[in-house]
């Protein structure tokens, strides 16, 4: 097994998996400069995690096909006289499927300054892209590497078993890899697209286009769920334990605020004007996404049976909403860093850790999924919280936005109550919230409030 010849090869794959991270500064030109990755240490950072995953990827092929029987997934599900197809069913729907499925989000992140889209922007976007989406693929792999490259999956167990253990999985579990893949190379795209504004370049073209496949992936993603495949029922049957699924939450929370939130404030924020009371509306806004946070995680929590009656489930729900919210306080000093150019760089912030720590926190703990439903309730309110409290902008809609948002919240936090699969209900039910807001504030386009000033003679 690979684990027991090459220990070391997990370890450099994360180390420089964390050198794609910082990216920008291993290149060390201006993110502008169209040769910033043309030397030979940039080059050989770029390609070194791809090379890694192919060579995962063989690996495993050639074991499966010629049944050796040193590999621990051959001895557990490959009869005697198995098929070409029941061993290409097994290479995709099981530890293959992943490793190829990283093998394609790492080549497509290296390679997406050559997408036209991209291309049209000119060199120096296509190298800001590249270097954003490479950091976010990277940090995809990172946090999921835990329960899509266990160890036991690459160490051979002793004694090794003498009989098959499982049926080959079915080829249906072949799809959580391609979503995994897929969420990774489009969500990267929106990432890029939402982050890079050091550049004087048009990125509405590829975060429409990227906007349109994020959100047929996640219908596509919440519509398999619904179904309750074979992964999501023993997911729910342990929640506490590190599944796949886990890996797969954390990208569909990562596509949704990237899709919903990041992406479109970016173009709703740049309509906010100098900002009468922004201290007390940035105060405001902290404090209802503490409120909503605490109360949906715990109430979300109090229907999981691995707590018990008593407040166990509402400690852990602070403890997990303490984490989020405590990285959304510490960031607010980033912009004195000079990380400001946003137009409201202390929100940007702010939604950028309720993107990122969710995912963390996942990382850590299984649990963690209990809070995607509760940010997404959180940055919905986000959004509409700056215009209703600065006073030089003219405050939402009631009927058409404000109102709608408060019942859409209420419905988020009452219907997984009423449900018998109280997490995915609470998934389901808060995507409208972050429609009302998100659309509510697209199409109502508030504009500021004149200033009385400027109409004196």
């Amino acid at each position: 097994m690979l684990g027991d010849t090459l220990p070391w090869f997990f370890p450099v794959l994360a180390l420089v998996l964390c050198l794609w991270l910082m990216i920008g500064s291993i290149e060390k030109k201006n993110p502008g400069d169209a040769d910033a990755g043309s030397g030979f240490l940039p080059l050989l950072v770029h390609w070194i995690p791809p090379v890694m995953f192919a060579w995962l990827f063989l690996h495993r092929f050639i074991a499966i096909m010629t049944s050796d029987s040193s590999h621990m997934e051959v001895l557990q599900f490959l009869p005697d006289g198995a098929s070409v197809a029941n061993r290409m069913t097994l290479l995709f729907a099981g530890q293959g499927g992943l490793e190829f499925a990283a093998l394609s989000a790492a080549v497509f992140a290296v390679c997406s300054h050559r997408l036209p889209s991209v291309i049209a922007m000119g060199a120096q976007a296509a190298t800001a892209v590249r270097q954003r989406m490479m950091m976010y693929c990277a940090l995809c792999l990172l946090l999921s590497a835990g329960v899509f490259f266990p160890e036991q999956a690459y160490t051979a167990s002793n004694p090794l078993p003498m009989d098959i253990v499982g049926k080959i999985p079915p080829l249906s579990a072949a799809l959580l890899p391609v979503l995994f893949a897929l969420m990774v190379m489009f969500g990267g795209e929106l990432f890029a697209a939402s982050s890079v504004y050091n550049i004087d370049a048009d990125f509405s073209i590829l975060a429409k286009k990227a906007t349109v496949k994020c959100v047929v992936l996640t219908c596509l993603c919440l519509a398999w769920l619904s179904t309750e495949p074979l992964i999501w029922s023993d997911w729910k049957s342990d929640p506490a334990t590190p599944t796949h699924l886990v890996a797969l939450l954390m990208m569909v929370h990562a596509t949704v605020v990237l899709a919903a939130v990041l992406q479109p404030s970016r173009r709703i924020e740049t309509r906010l004007v100098h900002g009468e009371a922004r201290s007390v509306a940035l105060l405001v806004n902290v404090g209802v996404i503490a409120v909503l946070m605490l109360l949906s995680t715990a109430l979300l929590l109090r229907k999981e049976s691995t707590f018990s009656a008593g407040g166990g489930a509402t400690l852990y729900a602070l403890w997990l909403c303490t984490a989020v919210l405590g990285a959304m306080l510490l960031v607010q000093f980033m912009p004195t860093l000079g990380f400001d150019a946003a137009p409201r760089p202390e929100t940007w912030w702010l939604r950028a850790m309720g993107l990122v720590v969710p995912m963390i926190v996942m990382a850590i703990t299984p649990l963690g999924v209990y809070l995607i439903p509760a940010v997404w309730l959180a940055l919905a309110w986000s959004i509409v919280v700056p215009w209703m409290i600065e006073s030089d902008v003219q405050s939402p809609s009631m009927g058409f936005v404000v109102l709608p948002l408060v019942a859409a919240t209420c419905a988020a936090l009452a219907l997984p109550m009423l449900a018998s699969h109280a997490f995915l209900a609470g998934l389901l039910a808060s995507l409208p919230a972050l429609l009302v807001a998100v659309l509510g504030m697209l199409v109502h386009k508030p504009s500021a409030t004149p200033n009385p000033s400027e109409n004196r003679p």
